[in-house]
């Protein structure tokens, strides 16, 4: 039997069963018709590091250690996460280890490429001059003389970009997707058993982020590509054998954005953070008072990027410019913080602040004793917090990191938590942002972008053994699911559990001693950081 993955980032339930409704999704609507469907919850922050981390492992980020796109255990300004920042094995090495094969495709937090039993073609966060860029090395090659317009990544939406242009890349760069996953399959799988194929289709993120709002009654970008998606689903479901199971996951949903709430500029309001008294720092935020931000400028950086590129002056989009190591100088930035003065910040771009700890952080201030009170102080001021000009509240809910993460990696946790995007008692769609520590003078400031993510993502499943009914499940059940389908072992120590409405047999269990890995080290690829922030992730 052949299990087939096909991930839409960022697909919405919402929008997907309306869309399904309405007719449009031919295939997505045959498979929720004749097999399961439900909601998919993500983890908090619903952020494509931790989501797909907990996605590869079937634990929460309290086991495998990421918690936003940073890793921050060495600096304040930190590195950009990759597959070596996983603190426990992979399913895909797990499966590998007991005899069965596994093919990926495009799928985050798999760069650098895992030695497996198949094949991975690594995604999101690979960097263009690596030289490890699939695994077996000699694949990338081939896969290119058969696709030669495959991309890792399409390129990100910017000022003066026709919108429909973009539309037609994005729709190009999923054929290419699906032609390069029919061909891997082809050439390296078909005909056996026990195979695990999966591919993973960023542009149905991207044109959310980017298009939200321009969506009018005679056309709708987002449907657009997920149509095209939708279309590809069949060209895959048409390939495969008659015994193949399918799985449609999202690592989180999407919604329209109102606001951003600047949170190191509300900490520094409230006396937790404190700059730098230099010369240089205090320039900078007497510019930063009069509107000279990293979000004014952005638009900036986005006309005369193509120029930029040219010269060679920046390699990537939108806020790539403004915030490039030449010109950083300009903005505030990590660099202008007093952390010994500093008592909380915030480096993620979903309601996350972190306490500046003196045994964790390099030059933290508060000790052991002092941590309890401080940080119920900042969480009872969150909650009190309205969005201007209304009477509602900016959060949900804001809780301790203890409510949602458990295990041997919670001390690199955020401490504090707070969901600002949704909920019935908030006034929802606003960003709790701090990957760009200062990105606004004003603690609340214009939407990052027209679209942003949700919790709840899509779970759509079919096939041999698949049980037609509505089934929500969590992000963490997938790997235990997967494993179960192809009778492999399932480690005690995940958080998830088998969904026995798409694979009913009784699972078999077991206790692995190297379930914890000790990760590799992560790089400072400043390509990747540039990338992060093309997309507005840092």
């Amino acid at each position: 039997m052949t299990t087939f993955l096909i991930a839409l980032d960022g697909a919405s339930p919402k929008l997907i069963n309306k869309w399904i409704d309405d007719g449009h999704l031919k295939n997505l609507s045959k498979i929720r018709r004749q097999g399961l469907s439900g909601k998919l919850e993500s983890t908090f922050p619903p952020l494509t590091g931790p989501a797909w981390s907990s996605f590869h492992t079937g634990v929460n980020p309290g086991k495998h250690g990421i918690y936003t796109w940073l890793d921050l255990s060495d600096s304040y300004k930190g590195k950009v996460i990759n597959g070596n920042s996983i603190k426990t094995k992979t399913i895909w090495k797990q499966i590998s280890s007991q005899g069965g094969r596994v093919g990926l495709l495009s799928v985050p937090v798999t760069y650098p490429p895992e030695e497996v039993n198949g094949f991975v073609v690594p995604g999101f966060l690979t960097p263009s001059a690596a030289k490890n860029r699939s695994y077996p090395e000699d694949l990338l090659p081939e896969l290119m003389d058969e696709v030669p317009d495959y991309k890792f990544l399409p390129e990100p939406y910017m000022r003066g970009k026709d919108p429909r242009e973009w539309v037609s890349e994005l729709k190009k760069a999923v054929r290419d997707r699906s032609k390069a996953t029919r061909y891997l399959y082809r050439e390296k799988f078909k005909g056996g058993t026990d195979e695990v194929v999966m591919t993973h289709f960023f542009a149905t993120d991207q044109v959310q982020h980017f298009l939200w709002d321009e969506v009018t009654e005679d056309w709708d970008p987002r449907l657009e590509v997920f149509k095209e998606v939708d279309h590809e689903i069949g060209n895959l479901i048409d390939m495969a054998p008659d015994d193949s199971v399918f799985m449609i996951l999202s690592d989180h949903g999407f919604g329209p954005v109102k606001k951003t709430f600047n949170i190191n500029t509300w900490l520094e309001s409230e006396g937790y953070l404190n700059l730098n008294q230099n010369p240089g720092t205090r320039i900078k935020r007497r510019l930063a008072k009069l509107g000279f931000t990293e979000q004014n400028t952005q638009p900036i950086g986005e006309i005369i990027y193509p120029f930029a590129k040219k010269l060679g002056i920046v390699d990537n989009p939108i806020t790539g410019l403004s915030t490039n190591d030449a010109l950083n100088f300009l903005f505030l930035s990590s660099k202008d913080v007093d952390w010994r003065r500093t008592m909380a910040y915030s480096r993620s771009h979903i309601g996350h602040i972190r306490l500046n700890l003196e045994d964790r952080e390099k030059s933290g201030p508060i000790k052991g004793d002092d941590y309890g009170g401080i940080r119920e102080e900042i969480m009872e001021k969150l909650s009190k917090i309205r969005v201007p000009e209304t009477e509602e509240k900016l959060a949900e809910w804001v809780k301790p990191k203890e409510e949602l993460y458990s295990g041997p990696y919670l001390d690199g946790a955020p401490d504090i938590l707070f969901n600002s995007l949704e909920g019935a008692s908030c006034y929802g769609s606003v960003v709790g942002y701090g990957a760009i520590m200062f990105f606004n003078s004003s603690v609340f400031s214009k939407k990052l972008h027209p679209g942003h993510h949700r919790r709840d993502g899509i779970l759509m499943a079919y096939g041999k053994g698949v049980e037609s009914e509505d089934r929500d499940a969590s992000i963490m059940d997938l790997a235990p699911t997967i494993l179960n389908l192809g009778s492999y072992k399932i480690p005690r120590q995940l958080d998830g559990e088998v969904i026995g409405e798409i694979s009913p047999e009784d699972p078999e269990f077991y206790e692995p001693k190297d379930f914890y890995k000790e990760p590799a080290t992560t790089e400072d690829n400043e390509e990747i950081t540039e990338r992060m922030e093309d997309l507005g992730y840092l």
